[in-house]
């Protein structure tokens, strides 16, 4: 399963349901290039989550709503409830450790 990109007009109704990951990220922002990867890996990996990306610059209102002020920012849902949240680029074994608990 691939990384799916989002848009504030499906947002919701993606993560309404199920465990999903979201990647805060931006275009000009290199730790986020890195993160796309591993975010793209684990996808395969954990066919349980769903992995979806929002651009901040394209989705200011997403961005707003959730304060995201550093990227990338990685948010856990788990039936359209935050249950955990990730500053920074962070390691697949790390990523790991993040999906263990849901």
């Amino acid at each position: 399963m691939a990384v799916k990109q989002l848009t504030t007009a499906d947002f919701d109704s993606q993560i309404a349901s199920g465990k999903s990951i979201v990647d805060f990220s931006a275009a000009w922002c290199g730790p986020c290039q890195m993160l796309a990867p591993i975010l793209e890996q684990a996808s395969e990996r954990y066919s349980d989550v769903k992995f979806f990306k929002v651009d901040i610059d394209s989705e200011p209102d997403l961005t707003a709503r959730f304060k995201i002020m550093s990227v990338p920012m990685l948010i856990v849902f788990k039936d359209g409830q935050v249950v955990k949240k990730s500053v920074g680029l962070i390691s697949g074994s790390e990523l790991s450790e993040l999906i263990k608990g849901l």
